[in-house]
């Protein structure tokens, strides 16, 4: 629960003030009053103050018990007010909905009978506004605020009361209102306490409204300037502790603690300070920056606890936090302590996350998988301390370890196996990671993927990185999605990288090849024509095969004789340098015939001698063919024993009677 701090200021001084006042021994009627009613009085005053420093303590359920049994004694009608005041606020500090209403109820009720004396009104009016708001009666904090800046002329009276109606828009979550008013008063005041008071309203306006640079620079300036104002009050310093933790600020509540600290007097409140403080190190180190030496003090303030109050309330909870300290830095194993804590739920969930890390720092990522079932057991709180979020989350962590040493040893089943389990936040991860992303989506090529390509397609659709389109298009390719890799084709045009077009080209020609329609080939080979540059930039990748042949089909289509020879040529010698006989006997077959044509008979010869070579599988249709050719060119130069043996081969082929070149060879 969220409380402004102003009552409490208020109250405070009044219950010194009419302390002092009736000092002096005159009653409401002008007369001397008793020796024994003075000191009723005295003793009256001297108890609330006895009781609001146990609430400035942080002792509420001492204080309720101590407020209750006064009220009940209590026979000074003049005490009344001062009573049920500090009795509500009580209330509103015991932070349960039906202590709440019952402090409204009360206050409403007290103030309606005049029970509440004039002189208190601006406070009861404060702390209706509070016990309102946490009995979500928006309104009526709203009448009971405007009552105060309407009714009073004093200018603190109505700065407060600017300040709960703001703190009423902040409840409404209409943070520009609320700020606009905490602003004006800031620029009227030259109260040190009300500026204070601002400032730490609007800290949690801004951690509210997601400004965490602003609520930040907020909190900094005003510990520099006026820390008293907490480390006077230990409720409302440790308070403001738990507000800078939950807001991730653990080092303004250190200052806050070590001030606390210096200040204190009291054993018991000594021992919870430094209990709290060790705790503040040890989240630090747990969930923020890791630095070995927030988890050093922690464990030093553990000690000194253990020293200075070995019959202390936090002795046992002290103890065990050390020991988890020394198993967290391996000093001890996990398994001592679980004998050693075998009636703590909590201690035996550290030593199986601790058994875990181990596990992990190992590599055994396997094993931590297989045993997951039981690594449920471990609460998200327990993981928190462990400076995570959730268990999911470290399972996230152990999962991608075990992807990235798939990576790194070019094992892309076993990474896609993994990813078959993975979370889609795991996914997200990989795909995010700037040291493995471009080897992660090379093995979803290899090895395609689809759940792994959609989230990289949704993470990076508008991204401006041709390099990740690239990837995206290969791995839409992969998984026969063609229209989308088109379309990361289309991406990468637009934004003209030089280097990643030349890396692209060949993969948009398989892209605009599976499209199955002239118009996409034709549109890709006017784009090779215009870039011609790019074939050169390709030239040592075996894709380049297939791309010469299709490019010479397109050529001869085109009746470009010239450069279509051209690029057969290139065809022919890409075959023989990769050893890729992707094309034969065709592309020998082609080279005979531009040689035939040219009369050279004994070069034709040698292509089509190669093809019968080089050829690692040929229909037998196409071997008829090119028996019979090769037949031919051995009749033209006269080679009668090469002619007869390649006839007979010719004829010897089966199943395929119907075949015209089979047929012209039985003929021969």
């Amino acid at each position: 629960m969220k409380y402004i701090l102003i009552f409490l200021v208020f109250i405070s001084v009044n219950l010194l003030a009419k302390k002092d006042f009736f000092y002096s021994y005159i009653n409401s009627s002008g007369y001397q009053i008793s020796e024994q009613r003075k000191q009723e009085i005295i003793d009256g005053y001297d108890t609330l103050n006895a009781i609001r420093e146990l609430v400035k303590e942080g002792q509420i359920g001492e204080a309720y018990s101590w407020i209750k049994e006064f009220s009940s004694q209590n026979k000074l009608k003049l005490l009344k007010s001062d009573i049920i005041l500090l009795q509500c606020e009580i209330l509103l500090k015991k932070d349960a909905k039906r202590f709440v209403l019952e402090g409204a109820r009360e206050l409403e009720k007290a103030i309606n009978s005049s029970v509440i004396h004039e002189e208190d009104l601006p406070n009861a009016y404060m702390l209706l506004v509070d016990l309102k708001l946490e009995s979500n009666r928006v309104n009526d904090a709203v009448f009971f605020a405007k009552k105060l800046i309407n009714t009073y002329s004093d200018p603190k009276v109505k700065a407060y009361g600017n300040i709960y109606l703001a703190k009423i828009y902040e409840r409404k979550r209409e943070y520009g209102k609320a700020t606009k008013i905490l602003y004006e008063i800031l620029t009227k005041t030259t109260d040190l306490t009300v500026a204070t008071i601002v400032a730490d309203k609007l800290f949690d306006i801004y951690v509210a409204d997601n400004k965490r640079d602003k609520a930040y620079e907020l909190i900094a300036k005003v510990l520099e300037q006026n820390i008293d104002f907490y480390a006077n009050d230990s409720y409302i310093a440790l308070k403001k502790v738990d507000k800078l933790l939950k807001a991730d600020m653990p080092e303004f509540s250190i200052k806050i603690l070590q001030e606390l600290l210096k200040k204190a007097t009291q054993p018991e409140s000594i021992e919870d300070f430094k209990f709290k403080l060790a705790n503040t190190y040890m989240d630090m180190f747990n969930r923020f920056d890791k630095k070995h030496k927030n988890m050093q003090i922690a464990k030093e303030l553990y000690k000194d606890l253990l020293n200075d109050f070995p019959r202390g309330t936090h002795v046992k909870k002290a103890k065990m936090y050390l020991d988890e300290i020394i198993m967290r830095e391996g000093k001890i194993e996990p398994a001592i302590l679980a004998s050693k804590y075998k009636d703590s739920e909590s201690m035996m969930q550290k030593v199986l996350l601790q058994e875990l890390l181990n596990d992990k720092k190992n590599k055994r990522y396997t094993l931590i998988l297989k045993q997951k079932k039981i690594y449920k057991k471990i609460s998200d709180t327990i993981a928190q301390r462990f400076g995570y979020k959730d268990m999911a989350e470290l399972f996230d962590e152990v999962n991608i370890l075990m992807i990235k040493d798939y990576l790194n040893s070019g094992q892309c089943s076993l990474m896609n196996k993994a990813l078959a389990s993975s979370r889609r936040e795991t996914l997200q991860l990989l795909i995010e990671d700037d040291t493995i992303k471009f080897k992660f989506f090379e093995c979803l090529i290899e090895v395609p993927y689809e759940r792994a390509y959609k989230l990289a397609k949704n993470a990076f659709y508008k991204s401006r990185d041709a390099a990740v389109y690239l990837h995206l298009e290969r791995m839409a390719y992969s998984l026969g999605l063609i229209d989308d890799a088109y379309d990361f084709s289309l991406k990468i045009d637009m934004i003209d990288d030089k280097e990643i077009l030349r890396k692209e080209f060949l993969y948009r020609f398989l892209v605009y090849g599976k499209k199955s329609d002239s118009v996409s080939m034709e549109k890709f080979f006017l784009y090779t024509t215009n870039n011609e540059e790019l074939i050169k930039a390709n030239d040592d990748n075996p894709l380049i095969i297939d791309f010469y042949y299709q490019y010479y089909l397109y050529l001869v289509s085109k009746e470009d004789i010239k450069k279509s020879r051209e690029i057969l040529n290139k065809l022919y010698q890409k075959q023989k340098e990769f050893k890729a006989y992707v094309y034969s006997p065709f592309v020998e077959m082609e080279l005979a015939s531009i040689q035939k044509e040219q009369d050279d008979f004994k070069g034709a010869l040698e292509f089509l001698e190669e093809a019968l070579k080089s050829a690692r599988s040929i229909k037998n249709k196409d071997l008829a063919k090119l028996y019979y050719e090769t037949a031919k060119l051995y009749e033209i130069l006269n080679n009668k024993d090469k002619y007869s043996e390649t006839v007979l081969k010719c004829q010897e082929l089966t199943g395929i009677d119907d075949d015209i070149y089979k047929n012209m060879c039985d003929k021969l």
